[in-house]
């Protein structure tokens, strides 16, 4: 009698199999490293956004009501003052005007922000 033997399934050696299963654990740890970061680290932190209107001249009394006083003190008036008042933001942007008339003084709006 002639038996025949159904096909035998193709077998996996070890060391790929072994090889595979470190792979996908190795992407399901990056995975959860990942979202763990995006999560706990920040990623949907607010930008924190501080705008300061400056008038800078020599006479208080004249300045905008709106504007806080600065002494002008010469051409980095501005720019020293305002990494004074923001040292701990990454961005610092100051857009000068002249003042109202009479006023004898400048109007400037410093923009400091974190990211």
């Amino acid at each position: 009698m002639n038996e025949t033997r159904p096909p035998s399934p193709r077998r996996v050696p070890m060391s790929l199999r072994f090889r595979l299963i470190v792979g996908a654990v190795i992407v399901a740890a990056a995975g959860a490293v990942w979202a763990a970061l995006t999560y706990w680290g920040g990623a949907d932190k607010k930008q924190e956004v501080v705008v300061y209107r400056l008038c800078v001249g020599s006479d208080r009394s004249k300045c905008p009501a709106d504007a806080s006083f600065v002494r002008n003190e010469g051409e980095e008036t501005v720019s020293r003052w305002a990494q004074r008042q923001c040292p701990s933001y990454k961005r610092r942007r100051i857009i000068v005007n002249d003042g109202p008339a009479g006023c004898d003084c400048t109007v400037a709006d410093v923009t400091c922000s974190s990211e």
